[in-house]
C-alpha cells in the first residue's frame, strides 16, 4: 500500500515536471522568436521572416524547416506572428513596430495514459522595435 502511493507521487512529481518544463520552452520560444522578429520583419506582410520567426519557436533556428521541434506535438498552426505599426512618417512608412508572437492551442499529453490531455495557457511576448533607421 506504501509503494503504491509512494510510485503514484513519483510519478505525478515527474509528470508535473515535465508539464512545467514544456510550458517554460515555449516561453522561451516565444521570447526569442519575439526577439528575432524585432530585427528582422519588416512589416506585417514580411511572410518569409514571419515564417522564420515560427520555425524558431519550433526548432530553435530561423533557417531549419523541419526535424524534431523543441516542444513535441507543437505545429505551426499554433503558432501566430504579427507586426503592428505603432508611428508613421510623413510618407506612411513604420518608424515603430510591435512584434508579438504567440502560442496557443498546445495540447500536452501526459505518459500515463489514464490522466486527461491538458491544454497549455496561451502564451504571448510582444517587443517593440525603435526606430527602424529613421533618423530625425
Amino acid at each position: 500500500m506504501v509503494s503504491l502511493l509512494f510510485f503514484f507521487l513519483l510519478f505525478g512529481i515527474l509528470e508535473f515536471g515535465r508539464a512545467l518544463w514544456t510550458y517554460n520552452t515555449i516561453i522561451n520560444g516565444t521570447r526569442a522568436g519575439a526577439r528575432w522578429g524585432v530585427v528582422n520583419v519588416s512589416n506585417n506582410s514580411d511572410s518569409a521572416n514571419k515564417d522564420k520567426v515560427r520555425n524558431i519557436v519550433l526548432y530553435g533556428y530561423p533557417d531549419v524547416t523541419s526535424g524534431t521541434t523543441l516542444v513535441p506535438g507543437l505545429t505551426p498552426g499554433m503558432i501566430n506572428v504579427s507586426v503592428v505599426p505603432l508611428d508613421t512618417d510623413s510618407t506612411g512608412t513604420a518608424v515603430n513596430q510591435k512584434v508579438s508572437v504567440s502560442v496557443s492551442g498546445y495540447q500536452f499529453r501526459f505518459l500515463i495514459p489514464l490522466a486527461p490531455v491538458m491544454t497549455i495557457p496561451a502564451y504571448e511576448t510582444s517587443l517593440y522595435t525603435e526606430s527602424m533607421g529613421a533618423t530625425s
